[in-house]
């Protein structure tokens, strides 16, 4: 929930998606970001949008390698 008074500016983000274990990037997501803390909301129709990609076949746009780390192992 937003409060009137928060400072949020229209912009576009990357948005992360696990699902069941496989992960989807999502870039040049359009959303609003809390200046303040960072907080990002996004519309109910792009919140379906993301969805209906990540459940397509669709072929992404690139791929990109990404480690894994364990946050107890992590120094």
């Amino acid at each position: 929930m937003t409060w009137p008074d928060e400072p949020l500016i229209e912009t576009f983000v990357r948005y992360i998606l696990d699902q069941n274990g496989q992960l989807f990037v999502f870039e040049n997501v359009p959303a609003r970001v809390n200046t303040t803390t960072g907080e990002q909301f996004f519309s109910p129709a792009t919140v379906r949008r993301i969805q209906q990609i990540a459940l397509s076949a669709k072929e992404p746009v690139r791929t990109i390698k990404a480690g894994v780390y364990e946050w107890g192992n992590a120094a």
